[in-house]
């Protein structure tokens, strides 16, 4: 409940007895005011004050602060355009704001104290603040937190154990991660898979577990973003991510990160049979050439159980050993290529078994059938549009294999044949070599959907050259059609013109002998012959002068309407003559 102020007259009353004399004593104006009740709530106005005005205060801080100036109550403390919003009998100043209070960025500041993950990348041994900008990159993680991030944690980690092979290990809430982040020493290998539970869904670990296994491992924050190109595309992720490249100038630490984009069946009843996805992968292997051998894999997988994790889980018992992976890193690498990009050549094939249908049905038409329209226009171009993006999405993949060819002809560059078999050089060399087969698909498949894209383009330039022929042509049958229609009515207007003359001729003398009546003409009954009245003259007389004077006035009338409407010509077109 609020308090109200009173005044120092009304606290005198207040302790004032109330005895009959104390009322009788009481001025009239007293007397008509009603006594204060100490429970009774001001009214509380609706104010607005600026965020940094209040120095960033906690809405928890503000609150806190109008309770102890006023008491309880509904404050409907909310923020709008950078500015608090509450309703209090009075606006708070901003010494009280200040005092006392503490902000959200003091509340951030005293958590980095706290926890040492709040603090990356900054944290990092090896962090340059001058070529990563960490304030920019991790307001853009928190932006992006709905998207691509999810309130659990769950991930799966494979390990090197006692034996040789690997050892499994599922994390499924973020307690277990940070136990299984404290153990001190760390294996000598470590695959950590991260999945979405769909392409378009964040990823199945938090904001804070991803950071807190960035800082625990010192992941480059270049990996963020890596991360950024999951969760809805539409929001997160451009059309084509940039190419990895691996960082080794750090003494005997080398890592790459980089996003795999590539087509992949989805299965789907219906809609496009193919979806877009994306791998994400960084990998540190460092203490090259020492006792003390670290191989960290962070693995971004775009759907739960695909086939990249399938097949590591499955390789682990067999090429994915302990001791391969320590002198021949780059073997997983291999893994999550062979895994996808094959399935370009199952899309192009797609691709072009559909545009070389449309090409039959295009080659084989006439201009006037009806499959030469703008729906097959439409059709044409959304197969263009498909085919838009990859060339750019396989130079990126095709870049990242340059850049892991680079790094493993880094670290087969040392001396290392006294401490390895022919078998295990042998398997380095064959790494190598993979390698560069994989760069010479992905340049394959780059020219293939090139040569396809440019066949598509002349498709649509053939079609639509087709589609104005056959508007050439159907405007030349209607001119013809409009001519010939103009033809006739020249004809008709012509003898229209004839029979008004005719008419006109007539007219006067019919005119005439109605008005004269029928006395020009009598029926001798005597002799059955007619007799013409000797007043005939008078008939000729005035109906040779009404014909002409006719005949002249409706030339006259059709000469003025021609001189008014060349005179309208030249008027619209003076240029011509």
């Amino acid at each position: 409940m609020f308090k109200r102020t009173r005044t120092k007259t009304a606290e005198k009353m207040v302790a004032a007895p109330t005895s009959s004399i104390f009322k009788r004593t009481r001025t009239k104006t007293i007397e008509k005011k009603a006594p204060e009740d100490p429970e009774a709530k001001p009214e509380a106005f609706k104010f607005t004050t600026e965020l940094r005005e209040t120095g960033y205060i906690a809405e928890a801080d503000l609150k806190a602060k109008l309770v102890e100036l006023f008491g309880e109550g509904d404050y409907q403390i909310s923020t709008k355009q950078e500015r608090w919003i509450y309703f209090a009998p009075r606006k708070l100043t901003t010494e009280e704001t200040n005092s006392s209070v503490t902000s959200e960025k003091a509340l951030l500041e005293r958590a980095d104290e706290d926890e040492e993950w709040r603090q990356y990348p900054t944290n990092l041994k090896d962090f340059d603040s001058v070529a990563f900008d960490s304030t920019a990159h991790l307001e853009k993680l928190d932006r992006l937190e709905d998207v691509s991030f999810s309130t659990g944690t769950r991930l799966n980690v494979l390990e090197s154990g006692d034996s040789s092979n690997l050892v499994k290990t599922r994390i499924e809430s973020e307690d277990e991660l940070d136990k299984f982040l404290g153990v001190s020493a760390l294996p000598e290998l470590q695959i950590l898979s991260i999945s979405q539970q769909y392409s378009l869904a964040p990823l199945n670990i938090s904001k804070s577990a991803l950071l807190k296994i960035c800082s625990r491992y010192q992941v480059s924050p270049e990996f963020l973003d890596v991360v950024y190109g999951f969760g809805d595309k539409k929001v997160s992720a451009d059309e084509v991510h940039e190419s990895g490249s691996y960082n080794g100038f750090v003494g005997s630490n080398y890592e790459i990160s980089y996003q795999l984009r590539y087509m992949e069946n989805n299965k789907r009843l219906h809609g496009d049979p193919w979806s877009l996805r994306q791998t994400g992968v960084y990998h540190q292997y460092s203490g090259f050439g020492t006792d003390n051998v670290k191989n960290l894999w962070i693995l971004l997988h775009p759907i739960k159980e695909s086939i990249a994790y399938k097949r590591l889980d499955q390789a682990t018992f067999s090429e994915l050993r302990v001791h391969e992976m320590e002198f021949d890193p780059m073997r997983l690498h291999l893994l999550v290529f062979s895994s996808y990009i094959d399935n370009w050549r199952l899309y192009l094939h797609d691709i072009t078994r559909q545009f070389l249908v449309l090409e039959d049905k295009l080659m084989t038409t006439e201009l006037r059938d009806r499959e030469l329209n703008f729906e097959t226009l439409q059709t044409l171009s959304h197969l263009a549009g498909k085919l838009i993006p990859i060339p750019a999405i396989l130079e990126a993949s095709a870049r990242t294999i340059v850049s892991i060819r680079e790094m493993n002809k880094r670290l087969a560059s040392f001396d290392r044949e006294p401490e390895l078999s022919q078998e295990e050089l042998l398997r380095i060399a064959k790494t190598g070599h993979s390698l560069q087969a994989t760069e010479s698909r992905l340049q394959s498949y780059l020219a293939s959907f090139q040569v396809l894209h440019a066949r598509i383009e002349n498709l649509k330039k053939f079609l639509a050259d087709g589609l104005n022929l056959q508007n050439q042509d159907i405007a030349a049958e209607a001119n013809g059609l409009l001519l010939t229609l103009t033809k006739d009515t020249v004809d008709d207007s012509a003898t229209v013109r004839l029979v008004t003359l005719v008419t006109l001729i007539f007219l006067p003398a019919s005119f005439i002998s109605s008005l004269l009546g029928t006395n020009l003409f009598a029926f001798d009954p005597n002799t059955t012959n007619f007799e013409i009245s000797r007043q005939f003259w008078i008939w000729v007389v005035t109906t040779v002068p009404l014909t002409l004077l006719t005949i002249g006035y409706w030339k006259y009338i059709t000469y003025r309407q021609q001189m008014k409407k060349a005179r309208e010509a030249r008027e619209q077109m003076p240029g011509i003559v």
